[in-house]
């Protein structure tokens, strides 16, 4: 079973990221969406689509920030994780260096601020 990845598109259209699957997968097992839906009264979810404004999208860059700060800080070079359960509740496991992790983050949330400094709305497709 293949990790599905996500795009985030600049709502003039000028650009866009593909988050690999990996990153996109590990946002949602290490709780990063649903920690930011419970603190900022969002609804961002996997398999959905979101247009999102400005003061949101700067939240999202400070909670990666905030992220990449507690990766950092851990002592492995390997991040495993959940990204599914199988019909028999079979947890599917992945694994992804944490270096890698941590560049695919920062390009992410520079992306986002690239958006923000242009006063540009995002488009989430996770």
């Amino acid at each position: 079973m293949h990790m599905q990845e996500s795009l985030v598109s600049v709502n003039d259209g000028t650009s866009q990221l593909r988050l690999s699957g990996a990153l996109s997968e590990w946002l949602f097992s290490s709780h990063f969406w649903s920690d930011f839906n419970v603190k900022h009264n969002t609804m961002f979810d996997q398999f959905e689509e979101d247009e999102v404004d400005m003061p949101i999208v700067e939240e999202i860059i400070e909670a990666l920030s905030e992220r990449m700060c507690v990766l950092g800080g851990q002592d492995k070079s390997d991040i495993e994780f959940v990204y599914r359960w199988t019909p028999e509740s079979r947890p599917l496991t992945t694994s992804i260096s944490k270096k890698l992790l941590l560049s695919e983050l920062v390009t992410f949330r520079d992306f986002l601020a690239s958006a923000v400094d242009r006063s540009h709305n995002v488009t989430f497709s996770l």
